[in-house]
C-alpha cells in the first residue's frame, strides 16, 4: 500500500523494537494515543501481529525508513474493525504522513477487506488526531466521560466511526472533485475485463463447458432414457 509520502508494510523484527520504544508506557507516543499497554515488548508486538490479535503495518517514508506504525483488529459482529496507530518521532507529526498511512489503512480495509464499520478512540486532549478525524468524515458517536488519567486529572475520550457507505461516499466526491485521485488496485481493472472475457469466449465457444451446462445435459439424458 504506497502513497505520495508514506507506503505500508508488514513488520520486520527491528520494526517490532520500533514499536515497543514508540508506544511503551513511558513514551511521548503513549502518553499522545492513550495506549492501554497491551504490548509493551518487542515479542509482545511480534506475537500480537503473528497470532492476528493485531495486524499491525510498518508506516516508512520514501527513503524506506520506518517512521511509525498503524494496526486493526476485528471487532463486533460483522466486518467491523478498530484501528490504532501513530508516526513515533514527535518532529514528524504535523507533517501529514498520520494522515496518509490512515487513509491508506481505511482504504485496505474498506476497499479490499470488505470493512462496513471502522472506528477508533482518541483522548480530548490528542488535538492532532481530533482535527484529524473532524476533517476526515468521521462521525463523533460519543464521549467516554473521565475515561484517560494525564497531569493530575482524568480527561474524556471520544469514539469516532466510518461506515462503508460513507467512506465511499468520500472517495465519490474525491473523484468528482481531484483528477488525479484513484483507489489502489490490487489489480487493473483492464485485467479484470480481460479475464472476464476469457470466461466469456470460453463458454461461447463449442468447446466450453461449465458444471451448469453438464448439469442440463445430464438432466435432458435422464429425461429422454425415462430415469
Amino acid at each position: 500500500m504506497k502513497g505520495k509520502f508514506v507506503r505500508l508494510e508488514r513488520p520486520s523484527q527491528d520494526d517490532y523494537e520500533l514499536m515497543a520504544q514508540w508506544f511503551g508506557p513511558d513514551s511521548v507516543v503513549a502518553v499522545m494515543t492513550a495506549t492501554e499497554g497491551e504490548a509493551v515488548s518487542a515479542e509482545d508486538f511480534r506475537r500480537l501481529d503473528h497470532s492476528g490479535g493485531l495486524r499491525q503495518f510498518s508506516v516508512r517514508d520514501r527513503n524506506g525508513r520506518t517512521v511509525g506504525a498503524v494496526h486493526y483488529r476485528p471487532h463486533g459482529p460483522v466486518a467491523g474493525y478498530v484501528i490504532g496507530g501513530a508516526i513515533g518521532d514527535p518532529e514528524l507529526w504535523s507533517q501529514g504522513y498520520g494522515a496518509e498511512a490512515f487513509d491508506l489503512l481505511l482504504d485496505h480495509l474498506f476497499h479490499a477487506r470488505g470493512a462496513h464499520r471502522v472506528q477508533f478512540t482518541t483522548a480530548m486532549y490528542n488535538k492532532n488526531v481530533l482535527r484529524l478525524a473532524t476533517r476526515a468524515g468521521f462521525v463523533l458517536e460519543g464521549i467516554l466521560r473521565e475515561y484517560y488519567y494525564l497531569d493530575g486529572c482524568h480527561h474524556d475520550a471520544v469514539i469516532w466511526s466510518l461506515l462503508r457507505e460513507e467512506y465511499y461516499g468520500v472517495v465519490e466526491h474525491l473523484r468528482r472533485t481531484d483528477p488525479d485521485f484513484a483507489l489502489p488496485e490490487a489489480i487493473p481493472q483492464a485485467d479484470k475485463a480481460e479475464a472476464r472475457r476469457i470466461v466469456a469466449d470460453y463458454l461461447a465457444g463449442t468447446a466450453g463447458e461449465s458444471s451448469t451446462r453438464l448439469l442440463l445435459q445430464r438432466v435432458a439424458e435422464e429425461t429422454a432414457t425415462g430415469i
